[in-house]
C-alpha cells in the first residue's frame, strides 16, 4: 500500500495501490479545509472512502469519479448550447395587440 500525500502521483505507479488521506484529497481538488471536510462527508458527492480510522481514498476511485463528473457537465453544456440555439426570443413572445399604423 502506497501513501500518497501530493495531488497527482508518478505515472508509473498503479493507481488501484495508491491511497489519498482527506488532506491529499482536498489538495487535489483545491478545497479548503472547512469545505473539503463538508465535502468529504457527502456521500451524494464524494465516493465513500475504501478504509476508514484514518480515512482513505482510492486513487483510481477518484480518478473514475473525476470521469463521471465531467462527463455530466459536458452533457450539461451540450444541452444548453442546444437549447440555445432553439427558436428565438422574438419567436416565443405573444404577438401583438395592436398592429401600428403606416403613415401615408
Amino acid at each position: 500500500m502506497t501513501m500518497m500525500t501530493i495531488s497527482e502521483p508518478s505515472p508509473d505507479v498503479d493507481p488501484r495501490h495508491v491511497f489519498l488521506d482527506a488532506t491529499a484529497v482536498m489538495a487535489r481538488y483545491g478545497w479548503g479545509k472547512t469545505k473539503g471536510y463538508q465535502n468529504l462527508k457527502d456521500r451524494d458527492l464524494v465516493p465513500p472512502p475504501v478504509m476508514v480510522r484514518p480515512d482513505r481514498w482510492r486513487l483510481d476511485q477518484l480518478l473514475s469519479w473525476e470521469e463521471r463528473r465531467i462527463a455530466l457537465a459536458e452533457a450539461a453544456t451540450t444541452t444548453l448550447v442546444e437549447s440555445r440555439r432553439g427558436p428565438a426570443l422574438v419567436d416565443a413572445l405573444p404577438s401583438p395587440k395592436r398592429v401600428p399604423r403606416r403613415s401615408a
